[in-house]
């Protein structure tokens, strides 16, 4: 077995339990999130406090930032408190032989469309600093901390697109299967 295979086999989230798979998105893409907002918006204030005057856009993607920031947080909240807990409840469920738990938002389908609205807000506002900074090009001489800015908005872009990826194609569905298996038996 050569070391390519053990690492495709690493990262076959397919394969994972869904409570595993919580835990992976939580301790990896949550944990970024929290990490790098901070810095997000310690760099949108200053690149636009020094280069608003002349690139009229940062203001514009100041304001975006902090909005994408501010609904991952409280996104991430709501995953943490409400949605995450009742999967791994109907996972402990299908392990123990127990019905499905009764919850006060009737089915995991209610938060779970929740969840894909607020993936498409902080995508469109990804979208919209994307186009606005050129798709993350800092301009012609710019700055150490204007080019470490748009490196970090890449990065925190493709980090949102493999969180939201895991969590639209892999594990909602899966609990969504997992939740009508259970009320079946």
């Amino acid at each position: 077995m050569n070391l390519d295979s053990i690492q495709d086999r690493a990262h076959d989230y397919n394969s994972w339990k869904l409570d595993f798979l919580i835990d992976h998105i939580i301790n990896v893409h949550h944990h970024y999130v929290e990490e790098s907002s901070p810095l997000l918006l310690q760099y949108s204030k200053r690149v636009n406090h020094v280069h608003g005057h002349h690139y009229t856009e940062l203001g514009e993607i100041e304001a975006l930032v902090s909005q994408v920031v501010q609904a991952m947080a409280a996104h991430q909240k709501k995953e943490e408190l409400i949605l995450f807990p009742f999967i791994k409840r109907l996972v402990k469920a299908e392990r123990e032989g127990n019905e499905v738990p009764a919850i006060h938002f009737g089915t995991v389908e209610n938060p779970i469309k929740m969840m894909e609205e607020d993936h498409e807000e902080a995508g469109e506002i990804l979208r919209k600093i994307s186009k606005l900074s050129n798709n993350y090009t800092p301009p012609q001489g710019a700055c150490n901390t204007y080019c470490a800015f748009y490196a970090k908005l890449y990065e925190f872009e493709q980090d949102l697109h493999q969180h939201i990826h895991l969590e639209n194609n892999i594990l909602f569905p899966k609990a969504l299967d997992l939740e009508k298996k259970l009320k079946k038996n």
